[in-house]
């Protein structure tokens, strides 16, 4: 019965608290805190959620924290904020409750913007007591595209994260069928849940923000406004499609200046970032290596250095390899013998890497220059 079963979880529990395991040590708390198997006893319980909280149970931290709340406020607070720092739910709505009630005190502007934040991160993460989810999932595993657009639909305006980025991904492949008849209502709502699902950080979120932007689906076309959206979601998220865009944009002066050696930059860091998209990056850097030529050929400003076939970048721990004194050297040679011998030959593999990487580039372009040759030059 579940007397029985809870005996055996407090044995377990105790074996796991003696080893100082945190999760024990917090659970082993509750049973004390609640009097469940155990006679009931707020010290002990107290105790244990410090044992947790000490070793950064985000759980333990909340219970120590409430425990401690009235007698040591400050004690509590240092305690929800470490917890809400990796995300507790619970912790960030009583740092909100902290931070609204230093603001009623005066505490300023700073106090509302953290209140807003973590009353923000409460709504946004916190679970409903009736999700939509899986009954929109029920409805798109029987075919039922509007059932589930709708119910996910429902989900995005209670915050759900997943649900933002179902239903604008349905919208725009299924249409907006009778919920939103014509294209361009149900382009915006699409945009609506893009957006939404960006600012909660979700994958790949702003980059169809930007091609909403670009394209002008749902929103008056912006170029510049999908190129800040790209930009954004290149560096914050790596999106190696959002890297392709950029290269794209800047190798036609798109929405920013031409320059091909941005362009080129971020077609390279999308052929690193995004392995499904290789073919597309190789060959936009075909096309970019003429586009290249062709300005240069006729004299347009086309930026200083090469923009193919330049040397090796030299790595930073290259060059403080070499600015290092020959005494540090032949220090390190002696004493770190083995160690260097390894990285010796580790940097020699990288040079062969490198220098073979940059052969079969060249080679690639080469051969392309000429089959184009080829194709344009008129036969005899």
């Amino acid at each position: 019965g579940l007397a029985a079963d809870t005996a055996v979880a407090l044995r377990w529990l105790n074996i796991g608290a003696s080893m100082g395991h945190a999760t024990s040590l917090n659970a082993l708390g509750m049973m004390y805190q609640s009097g469940v198997q155990v006679t009931k006893d707020t010290e002990r319980a107290t105790e244990l959620f410090k044992q947790a909280a000490e070793k950064q149970h985000q759980g333990g931290q909340v219970n120590y924290a409430l425990a401690v709340m009235e007698k040591t406020p400050e004690v509590a607070m240092t305690n929800f904020k470490a917890a809400a720092e990796n995300g507790h739910i619970l912790a960030h709505y009583y740092v909100a409750g902290f931070h609204s009630t230093a603001m009623a005190g005066g505490g300023g502007e700073a106090s509302c913007r953290m209140a807003v934040a973590s009353y923000r991160f409460v709504a946004e993460k916190a679970d409903w007591l009736h999700s939509p989810i899986p009954d929109a999932i029920d409805a798109a595993m029987r075919g039922d595209l509007e059932a589930a657009t709708l119910g996910y639909m429902r989900a995005a305006e209670m915050g759900y994260d997943v649900g933002q980025l179902n239903a604008a991904l349905l919208l725009e492949q299924a249409g907006g069928g009778a919920l939103f008849p014509s294209a361009g209502d149900y382009e915006r709502q699409a945009l609506v849940y893009w957006t939404r699902a960006a600012n909660q950080n979700v994958a790949d979120a702003r980059t169809k923000q930007g091609d909403a932007y670009y394209f002008g689906r749902g929103v008056q076309r912006s170029y510049e406004k999908a190129a800040a959206a790209y930009t954004l979601a290149a560096r914050t998220e790596a999106s190696g499609l959002a890297m392709w865009s950029l290269g794209w944009m800047y190798e036609h002066g798109i929405g920013v200046g031409q320059n091909f050696h941005l362009a080129k930059r971020w077609y390279d860091q999308s052929l690193e970032a995004n392995d499904a998209g290789r073919l597309a990056a190789h060959a936009s850097l075909a096309r970019l290596c003429l586009r290249y030529l062709w300005a240069w050929a006729r004299g347009r400003d086309v930026g200083e250095g090469p923009l193919f076939f330049a040397p090796r970048p030299v790595s930073r721990d290259e060059e403080e390899r070499a600015a290092r004194p020959a005494a540090a050297d032949a220090a390190a040679d002696h004493w770190e013998q083995g160690a260097v011998e390894d990285d010796a030959d580790d940097d020699s593999n990288r040079e062969e890497v490198d220098s073979g990487g940059s052969l079969t580039e060249s080679l690639f372009f080469i051969v392309l220059l000429l089959g184009a040759a080829w194709m344009f030059l008129p036969l005899r």
